[in-house]
Parts: structure tokens; C-alpha cells; sequence
């Protein structure tokens, strides 16, 4: 059984079901409205699937139920998908205000006692939320998700039931971009996937995605999908570096690996880089430099990471 903190409102929770106590509230400076409850879990989560049934007492303008996929109690930041006030589903970040990343559907057929199946999936950068079976809202988040605690919001001035509340976590993946050749190989086998793997992540070499028929689309979504880019750049590979620039342009973590020496290109140069050796000893080094680099990314707390 998952355990809970009301950070906001009044909820109610046994083993069989959630239960947010709507109703009419005083907002300072504004007009009386519906009450907001924030519920928080102690389920942590950067990727998988959350998922659970959701019913409303009864509709009213502002009815809303909302899993928070990421939220951060040191700046109370949070990343929600679910059935929204403003439409009838939204995908949206809070920090001091709301960002929309994605919204749609006619709230006119949004009914009351009625189970609304709602899971929301996250891969890497992509979100997508469907309810009952239909993939209703899919985007790409401007930021990937740290690992963080879970939960659910809710507003209205009416109860929200929410029942078999389930978070599945899944490994984040790791996009590993460098040329296909010695000594690289032996860099991602010998140091790069066994590091990964110590830190429960899955680590996927993009030579390991081509086949017949495969685009740049394919690697794009390969760089969407994964928690962290790692790139071999030494070698002034075309391939490497457009991966490297798409990275970048999604705010992805992005680690750069490159041998010691190596005249990097104006546009990496500002960019930390760690270096290596090709030596027992420079790998002893590129290993510890390495996990520092993914403790970084575990332990980061906001929305947006980089350690690029």
C-alpha cells in the first residue's frame, strides 16, 4: 500500500480508494471557488506508466482530476496529465504558474458517476495520456523528468473518487551516440553499458537501432525516448554531432565523452566535456568521472535538467 501526504485540501484514503473532498473555497482577492487539493505519494518515478479510475460526484465548471507524474517539494514544481477544468484533457507543469504542453476534448462530455480509466505514460521526454483504451493527448515535454515522487490533483466543489491508483516504473534508457569502431567499442562495452546498468539504466547504441529502412526519424525518436544522451565526439564524426545538436535542442541530458588532446569544434568547446585517457589508468578515470555524472543526473531536483 502506497503511503500519502495531503500537501493541499482535504482527502480521504483507505486501501480501496482515494477520495478528494471538493468544495467551495476563499481565494484572497478573488471570488469564492473551488476548493484545489494536491495529494502526493511516496511512489518514486522518472518513466512507466501511472494509472488508475477516476469518477466525479457530480460536474461542475471547474471539475478536475489530474496524475502528477513529477513533483518537486523544494520548489513544489509539478508535471500533471488527466481530465482538466480548462479542457476535457490536458498535459501541464506548474511552477508559480501553469505552462500547457498539450490540451484538447470537449468538457460538454464530461459526465458525473461514471469511471474514466485514465494512464498516463512517460518514455524519456514523451508523455502520453489515454483514457479508457483511447490515446487522447501524446507530446514531447520541453525537459526530461527527474526522478521524483508521484501523485494526484484535484479541484472542485463536489467529491472525486479515485480507485486502483498503480504506478509501474520502468528503466530509463540511455542513447549512447559515438563511431562504431575501435577503441569506441570497447569504451561503451567495457565502461559506458556496465555503468549504466549499475545505475538501472538501459543503455542502447544507436548503430544498435539501424537496419533496413531505418530514417533519421528513428533516431530522433530514439533521443526523445531515452532519459540521458551519452556521446562519444573525439572523432569528428557528422553523424555523432547532428545527434548531439538534436539532443541539445530538446534540453536533453547530454553526456559528453572524448579522448584527452581532442580539438573539439567551436560550438562544443563551452561545453563540459569529460576527458579520458586511452590507458588503464585513463579508464580507471573516465569510469569515476562517468558515475559521477549519472549520480548528478539521478539527484537532480527541478523540471529541466542538463549536465552538459
Amino acid at each position: 500500500m502506497y503511503r500519502w501526504q495531503s500537501m493541499l485540501g482535504k482527502f480521504e484514503h483507505t486501501k480501496k480508494q482515494i477520495t478528494f473532498h471538493g468544495e467551495t473555497a476563499e481565494y484572497p482577492g478573488l471570488p469564492p471557488g473551488a476548493s484545489i487539493g494536491n495529494l502526493i505519494c511516496d511512489q518514486r518515478f522518472s518513466g512507466g506508466s501511472i494509472e488508475g479510475t477516476v469518477r466525479f460526484k457530480e460536474i461542475s465548471a471547474d471539475s478536475s482530476c489530474q496524475f502528477i507524474v513529477s513533483y518537486q517539494p523544494v520548489t513544489k514544481a509539478f508535471v500533471a496529465a488527466g481530465i482538466g477544468s480548462d479542457a476535457m484533457f490536458v498535459i501541464r507543469s506548474f511552477y508559480g504558474t501553469w505552462t500547457y504542453h498539450s490540451a484538447g476534448g470537449d468538457r460538454s462530455s464530461l459526465v458525473a458517476d461514471r469511471d474514466y480509466l485514465i494512464k498516463v505514460h512517460v518514455i524519456g521526454s514523451r508523455l502520453t495520456l489515454t483514457v479508457d483504451g483511447v490515446d487522447v493527448l501524446v507530446t514531447n515535454l520541453p525537459f526530461t523528468l527527474p526522478l521524483n515522487q508521484v501523485g494526484i490533483w484535484c479541484q472542485d466543489v463536489n467529491d472525486i473518487y479515485i480507485k486502483d491508483y498503480c504506478v509501474t516504473a520502468e528503466p530509463p534508457m540511455a542513447f549512447i551516440v559515438m563511431q562504431f569502431t575501435k577503441p569506441y567499442n570497447e569504451l561503451y562495452s567495457e565502461v559506458i553499458e556496465p555503468i549504466c546498468e549499475e545505475f538501472g539504466i538501459s543503455a542502447i547504441r544507436a548503430d544498435e537501432t539501424y537496419g533496413p529502412g531505418v530514417i533519421i526519424t528513428d533516431i530522433a525518436r530514439q533521443i526523445t525516448e531515452a532519459r540521458l544522451v551519452v556521446a562519444e565526439i573525439t572523432p569528428a564524426n557528422p553523424n555523432v554531432y547532428y545527434e548531439v545538436g538534436y539532443s541539445h535542442a530538446l534540453n536533453k541530458p547530454t553526456i559528453l565523452i572524448a579522448e584527452k588532446g581532442t580539438d573539439l569544434p567551436f560550438d562544443v568547446s563551452p561545453f563540459r566535456v569529460l576527458f579520458y585517457e586511452n590507458s588503464i589508468e585513463g579508464k580507471r578515470r573516465v569510469e569515476e568521472g562517468f558515475r559521477k555524472h549519472l549520480t548528478a543526473l539521478q539527484a537532480a531536483p527541478g523540471l529541466t535538467v542538463s549536465s552538459s
